[in-house]
């Protein structure tokens, strides 16, 4: 399996016989930033129909319905590297449980529901038991944001706060809610004053605990949406406004990614950064 961490690009076509010339187009990239000595993010596209995971220069046709695509994108924590492991494990692993998990039989939407959440959990668990078993291992964990894409429907899996995007016209919609120290304890006490750095800690992440809770949305992928993954790399320097602006008027999926890295960088790259886009159109004769 070739999984993709700190890589140029990667794009995936995929066309769907029975919709005629529409196909969905995937574009991931990945960049150190401008303070880190290493890349500790990783990310994955991943074509469960042909059981690949594609990197820069690759392109295919596969069918748009079942089993689907798989998109991911992990920020990894800890030290010595074991961040750079937590968050590649967490993709590799992903895709193989997902792989197993659905078939084509498997079409429902609460079926496929189940199975991504119980495939979330299991990766969670192959990284606790990796971090418990090896002491240079020990504390890592990773965040994980998964989408889902098949047909035009999108089921996006969450841990920690690496993000989900769509954007519907001219509205860009955060699918995902960011699952730190603050927002947990704003659901219980709304008038709560929380330390700004307490508060950005991560109520959860993949590896920590033997169970995590996961958080599951579904949405609908339209012709010209753009479904966006991203570490916080992006989303802690690059405001909302500016991610709505470059991703409807950017141009090429490639041309949005490396622009919105490039943001991140110019206003200091102080975090590695992710970009996964992908979207539906009409397929070019």
């Amino acid at each position: 399996m070739q999984v993709q961490s700190d890589a140029p690009g990667a794009s995936v076509g995929i066309h769907d016989p029975h919709r005629g010339s529409l196909e969905v187009q995937a574009v991931a990239r990945s960049d150190m930033g401008r303070k880190r000595r290493n890349n500790e993010d990783s990310y994955v596209v991943f074509d469960l129909s042909q059981g690949l995971a594609h990197s820069d220069g690759i392109s295919v046709q596969v069918d748009l319905g079942s089993p689907g695509l798989l998109l991911a994108v992990a920020d990894g924590m800890g030290g010595h590297q074991s961040g750079e492991v937590a968050s590649r494990l967490a993709v590799e692993t992903l895709s193989k449980e997902v792989m197993k998990a659905l078939s084509e039989k498997q079409s429902e939407a609460t079926q496929t529901r189940v199975a991504l959440t119980k495939c979330v959990e299991q990766t969670n668990k192959t990284i606790y038991e990796l971090a418990a078993g090896k002491p240079e291992y020990e504390g890592m964990g990773t965040t994980l944001t998964a989408a889902l894409v098949r047909g035009t429907n999108v089921l996006v899996a969450q841990i920690g706060d690496s993000r989900a995007y769509l954007l519907h016209g001219e509205t860009l919609t955060q699918l995902t809610k960011d699952q730190t120290v603050k927002n947990s304890v704003l659901e219980l006490q709304p008038d709560a004053v929380i330390n700004e750095n307490l508060g950005s800690m991560l109520a959860q992440a993949l590896g920590v605990e033997p169970e995590v809770k996961v958080a599951i949305t579904d949405a609908e992928l339209g012709q010209g949406d753009i479904l966006l993954l991203c570490s916080d790399g992006l989303t802690k320097t690059v405001p909302t406004d500016d991610v709505a602006r470059i991703a409807r008027h950017g141009g090429t999926l490639k041309a949005k990614a490396e622009t919105l890295i490039a943001l991140a960088n110019k206003a200091g790259g102080p975090d590695n950064v992710t970009v996964v886009l992908s979207t539906l159109r009409q397929k070019e004769d």
